[in-house]
């Protein structure tokens, strides 16, 4: 039996763009939005008698897929993600059953893809539709934390194609838990040390008056790739170009700290790391932590609030300061022995 609740998203990562596989991972998502993207054109030739467009001279001349998906970050299960959205990433043993995993943006053409594929139910017919996306490229996400809410992750795919006639893959789930306000600390500024590949970042300068927190990433990837001999889908992956690394926050002002940063365009190390609630080994809990190593403030200086208390919306850009090895960073402590 089936309920309109019963919607899944599984993946996989592909070993060649657009081939499938069969998905074998599966997030417990909060909304989608996959859908075909297929471009139509119309014969604008004349004939005697016919006054509306007709169907014999309707052309498919562009065919692909797009679309977001959004959830809850959990502590396990993600790495593979981690690993398509940015293009980057390797997973190494801490300590017995402690692995961190290490993702950066990547320095060539390509990022991995992914075969991703969701279930719909049908309203009372108890099935389960298959709608099968081969070669997903992560094209932009956001990482955000609202004020005393959960970690959240949206991610934006364009894809190869879309197809109804691959078999449904059953999900299975990990257990999991969730990152949440609680077990979150923000380092804006002083001298941090990145993460290495079995090391957090550490260092900088703790801040205690930040409300919320969101990083976004686009890819800046290129709309070509569609080729004679394609099938009107991409003959390639979408090429990376110039990434956009930006952020937003909401700070109480009771210090001039960012007030200056903004007007003197300070460059600063930014470190969100974001906790689980129950420890993997002793004393070590699941971690995810993003780190960019030169961030530039641009935003609002401090105004009246009505007697309310005075916050600062501030955006950010993060830079390739030359000075670290990667202009992004994101780590991952886990259970998870892989991606």
């Amino acid at each position: 039996m089936t309920t309109q609740l019963d919607c899944s998203i599984g993946a996989k990562k592909e070993t060649a763009y657009g081939t499938p596989v069969v998905v074998d991972r599966f997030l417990e998502f909060t909304e989608e939005s996959l859908d075909f993207e297929r471009t139509f054109v119309q014969g604008e030739g004349l004939r005697p008698g016919s006054r509306v467009a007709r169907s014999g001279r309707r052309v498919l001349t562009r065919d692909g897929a797009v679309g977001d998906i959004g959830l809850e970050v959990p502590t396990r299960g993600l790495g593979f993600m981690f690993e398509a959205m940015l293009g980057v990433g390797a997973s190494a043993e801490v300590e017995t059953d402690l692995y961190q995993q290490l993702f950066t943006l990547t320095k060539t053409d390509y990022q991995p893809s992914l075969t991703i594929q969701k279930g719909i139910p049908r309203l009372g017919a108890d099935t389960i539709d298959a709608y099968t996306v081969h070669g997903a490229v992560c094209s932009a996400f956001e990482i955000s934390m609202g004020s005393s809410e959960i970690l959240t992750l949206s991610s934006s795919w364009t894809g190869r194609e879309i197809v109804t006639d691959v078999e449904y893959a059953t999900p299975s789930y990990p257990a999991t838990e969730l990152f949440s306000f609680v077990h979150a600390d923000l380092v804006v500024g002083g001298s941090v040390t990145v993460p290495t590949s079995t090391a957090l970042a550490s260092g900088g300068t703790a801040v205690a008056n930040v409300r919320d927190f969101s990083i976004s990433v686009d890819q800046g990837h290129d709309g070509e790739g569609y080729n004679i001999g394609g099938a009107g889908k991409r003959s390639r992956r979408p090429a990376v170009g110039l990434a956009s690394v930006s952020g937003s926050l909401t700070a109480e002002y009771d210090s001039t700290t960012f007030r200056d940063a903004v007007e003197n365009q300070t460059s600063m190390a930014l470190v969100a790391t974001f906790e689980g609630p129950t420890d993997i080994t002793s004393g070590n809990p699941p971690v995810l932590q993003v780190v960019i190593p030169d961030i530039r403030f641009e935003g609002e200086l401090p105004k009246a609030n009505g007697g309310d208390v005075i916050t600062q919306s501030l955006e950010f850009t993060g830079f390739d300061g030359l000075v670290a090895a990667h202009a992004l960073y994101i780590a991952v402590r886990t259970a998870d022995s892989a991606l």
